[in-house]
């Protein structure tokens, strides 16, 4: 058992644990997961190499994970065991899609359409000093323009993360004007940017960014109960002993009027199957002192 032990530490060891080989093991994960079946086929096509070498990294993922996956001769491939655990984040969809169509050439993958932001796409140029900021968590002086200040105007900020609201690219910053944590949008910037030393200010202050929020969203009441049920399918909510339908979700504080925006909870339609989710009554009482 001992000498066992030592040749599987040998072959792991055989095996450098790279970008490319971390890049191969999600794909591996992503097939297992969503498609529930992974044939050398899936990685003969994605990476365009033979068969042995697709058999190999198969095997090299058997290697690190030896008991992740299992082999169905029934179905000529293999599937996930029961002991089988994502070591890469497997949960969206979004992924799955992006990551299997990249050079994926059967038909069956032509059917996929993701949508994407349909804003321009940021220029490098405008936000590379920003990424150099947040990189080295420098204290910055850059121009911006805003809604209330159309005239690019010189802003001191401390940059700690970047945020994508499903449309747009946010920076959160400490901001010396304003002496609060605020979102700047990226393509706002003016690209010009001063080095001010090291940044006062990180996610540690920002108590927004720190604060967790638990998002309750119920079907309309308005709607009839299979309506509701039908709304209910649609955001995975979970049906309470009082027959209620729920979902609860979390997220930062700061970062809570983009998830009411992408819920469409922001507003109140007339229509109730225009509205089709609510916040849950107690949950907006106790978001009031977060929202705008």
């Amino acid at each position: 058992m001992y000498k066992s032990g030592i040749t599987d530490l040998r072959k792991k060891m055989s095996i450098q644990f790279t970008y490319d080989a971390i890049q191969r093991f999600h794909f591996i994960e992503l097939i297992i997961y969503w498609e529930g079946r992974l044939t050398t086929n899936h990685i003969q096509q994605h990476f365009q190499i033979s068969r042995s070498s697709a058999s190999k990294y198969i095997q090299d993922y058997l290697t690190f994970f030896p008991n992740f996956l299992i082999y169905n001769s029934s179905k000529k491939g293999y599937e996930a065991s029961n002991k089988f655990v994502s070591k890469h984040g497997l949960n969206d969809l979004g992924t799955y899609l992006k990551v299997t169509q990249q050079s994926m050439t059967s038909h069956f993958y032509n059917n996929f359409t993701a949508m994407v932001s349909p804003l321009a796409p940021i220029e490098p140029s405008k936000v590379s000093e920003i990424l150099n900021a947040l990189k080295h968590k420098y204290r910055i002086d850059v121009g911006y323009a805003s809604v209330s200040s159309p005239e690019f105007e010189s802003r001191i900020i401390s940059p700690h993360s970047l945020v994508f609201d499903g449309t747009r690219w946010h920076v959160r910053a400490y901001c010396e004007k304003n002496r609060d944590f605020r979102d700047f949008v990226l393509t706002r910037f003016n690209g010009e940017c001063v080095i001010e030393g090291r940044a006062e200010f990180d996610q540690k202050n920002d108590t927004l960014w720190q604060k967790i929020l638990h998002v309750s969203i119920e079907p309309d009441p308005r709607l009839t109960p299979n309506k509701a049920r039908i709304i209910a399918l649609d955001h995975q909510m979970v049906e309470h002993p009082s027959g209620q339908y729920k979902r609860v979700i979390k997220t930062r504080a700061a970062l809570l009027l983009y998830l009411l925006k992408q819920l469409r909870v922001d507003s109140y339609q007339a229509n109730p199957e225009a509205q089709q989710i609510i916040l849950s009554p107690y949950c907006l009482a106790q978001l009031q002192p977060y929202m705008p």
